[in-house]
Order: structure tokens, then C-alpha cells, then sequence
């Protein structure tokens, strides 16, 4: 796979990685210490923490893109951060 650009909105601005494998432990370690709403807490953890990834690479060789919104804080005050992560396919 090529290069990816990744971004979280208001929490990492975008950067491009040499490889998905680059790229999410960098995303994770900028998320995982947050208030994670925890209705989606797993979801998150499984699309970027640790032995994550394999559905986000999979949808990148497809589309060459994938998203997901990461929400912050707690059920009567959270903030919405979109996470994106496109690719030039090859």
C-alpha cells in the first residue's frame, strides 16, 4: 500500500505516514488517554489501537479512503472529531 494521509480533526492535524502500519499507532497514542463516549469506545479501539487496523486496510485498498467520528467527553457534553484517513491507490 502507498503512502496515507491521516487526520483528527481539532487532535492531529493531517500528516502523511509511509504506511497504515505508520500511521495508526501515531492516531492511537493521540486518542487513547481521552474521554471516549463509551458507546463507541471498542469501535475506536478496534479501527486504530493495537492489533487494530485490518478493517480500515481493507476498506483503503478498496476506496482508497475511510472514516469514522471520534466523540469526546461526556453523554450531555461531547465534541464530534471526524477522523479520516485516505490513500493514493496503487
Amino acid at each position: 500500500m502507498s503512502t496515507v494521509r491521516a487526520e483528527i480533526s481539532g487532535i492531529m492535524l493531517p500528516t502523511v505516514f509511509p504506511s497504515l502500519d505508520h500511521a495508526l499507532p501515531v492516531m492511537w497514542e493521540r486518542v487513547r488517554n481521552l474521554p471516549i463516549r463509551e458507546a463507541h469506545r471498542d469501535l475506536i479501539r478496534i479501527c486504530i489501537g493495537p492489533g487494530g487496523g485490518e478493517g480500515v486496510a481493507r476498506r483503503l485498498h478498496q476506496d482508497g479512503s475511510w472514516s469514522i467520528t471520534l466523540y469526546v467527553g461526556e453523554m450531555t457534553d461531547w465534541t464530534a472529531h471526524p477522523i479520516t484517513i485516505t490513500t493514493d491507490r496503487p
